[in-house]
């Protein structure tokens, strides 16, 4: 994972709540030349942090049932193949624990819901199915900044909880340890 810093996060959850804000916009938000702004948007693509512009659905929009599947599978492989194959399935994960496969599909009526039911019933794969009565957090709301690693920008260690930050000409720098805040400042200081 190449090294991101607070304006790639920023330029992140711009892109994420709007994938179709143009670089202009993006520019004038956070104070950056538009030549910037596309470098910056081609490294997060090229490095494959962005990996690709789409478009969210309104909810409402969608009718059916929301259901949230736990399987415990013995031969994983072959249940995630099943579960790729059906359209329903929306998102499948691989979990730890007892419930070993995750999946969340959408059914148009109770009737298909049903029909899938049984089918796992025949096929003697013990499930849990959940309906979703209602979406607390939308998904799309969020970067998930702590699957991001920060580094200290004077040792160079990686930050493993919050880091301090400095900022000089509208750039943030990060730092693990008040030491190394301290130790960078004085070095900035003596330029």
């Amino acid at each position: 994972m190449s090294r991101l810093d607070r304006i790639d996060f920023e330029i992140l959850r711009i892109l994420q709540k709007n994938s179709r804000t143009s670089i202009s916009e993006i520019a004038k938000i956070l104070d950056l030349s538009r030549p910037t702004v596309r470098k910056r948007i081609k490294k997060l693509m090229d490095t494959g942090v962005i990996k690709r512009f789409t478009v969210v659905v309104d909810d409402s929009l969608v009718e059916g049932i929301e259901v949230v599947f736990s399987f415990k599978a013995d031969n994983l492989e072959d249940l995630v193949n099943k579960l790729k194959d059906m359209d329903e399935f929306i998102e499948i994960y691989i979990t730890s624990g007892e419930k070993n496969l995750v999946g969340k599909a959408n059914f148009p009526n109770m009737k298909r819901f049903r029909e899938v039911m049984n089918q796992f019933v025949e096929l003697n794969i013990p499930f849990e199915a959940n309906l979703v009565i209602k979406r607390v957090k939308d998904p799309f709301d969020y970067i998930p900044s702590l699957l991001f690693k920060l580094m200290c920008d004077y040792c160079g260690k990686e930050i493993e909880s919050t880091p301090l930050t400095f900022t000089i000409y509208n750039r943030e720098f990060y730092f693990c340890c008040p030491t190394c805040l301290r130790d960078f400042r004085r070095m900035r200081e003596e330029e």
